[in-house]
């Protein structure tokens, strides 16, 4: 959630600079097929599909799968502005969720400063699809969820190093490309 409120945030700040959407569809991205692939087992797995289509047991390694068919998809857009940053973040998430059985680890600590621990009742229970509670036998921690967005603030949430990542090159993104008036198709007047 972190991310998307940042990316449309930078969305707002970009058009209010003069940016247009337009630019966005003169982006030379690569195999944007990738994307749907990834979003598509994303959309079964996290949705009542997974159980529809009997693949629930596989969550964590379709998860995983998803994960590293986007992190292709970044590397093969890496020279776009941002892009290498938010690969790298995503990158980061997947080293934490591939080492720790295809979940996201969230601190306890995170959890509660968000308002969240009080829903879980079983420490190893998974949280909203693709996210368990910490414990001391997780793997590269400090990847993990341990920051959050305290409980006072709307949309509290837990996020990692990589989400920061993410959201910091997706808002370059979007201020680069927005406001370049080079990527305006011809003969559009300004």
């Amino acid at each position: 959630m972190l991310i998307l409120i940042l990316v449309l945030l930078s969305l707002v700040v970009a058009l209010l600079r003069g940016g247009r959407l337009t630019r966005l569809a003169q982006v030379p991205f690569r195999h944007g097929y990738l994307v749907v692939l990834s979003l598509a087992i994303q959309v079964v797995i996290f949705s009542p599909l997974a159980t529809v289509l009997h693949v629930k047991p596989w969550t964590p390694q379709l998860y995983v799968l998803s994960m590293l068919t986007l992190a292709g998809w970044f590397g093969l857009n890496y020279r776009l502005p941002g892009m290498a940053v938010v690969g790298l973040g995503l990158l980061l998430n997947l080293a934490a969720i591939a080492s720790n059985g295809g979940y996201m680890p969230a601190s306890p600590a995170a959890l509660e400063r968000a308002g969240m621990i009080s829903r879980l009742t079983n420490p190893e229970e998974v949280i909203h699809n693709n996210s368990i509670v910490a414990t001391e036998g997780t793997r590269l921690r400090f990847l993990t969820d341990i920051f959050a967005i305290p409980r006072q603030v709307p949309l509290a949430n837990v996020f990692s190093v990589g989400d920061v990542l993410i959201a910091l090159g997706g808002m370059y993104f979007l201020q680069r490309v927005l406001t370049d008036s080079r990527l305006d198709p011809a003969g559009a007047h300004h």
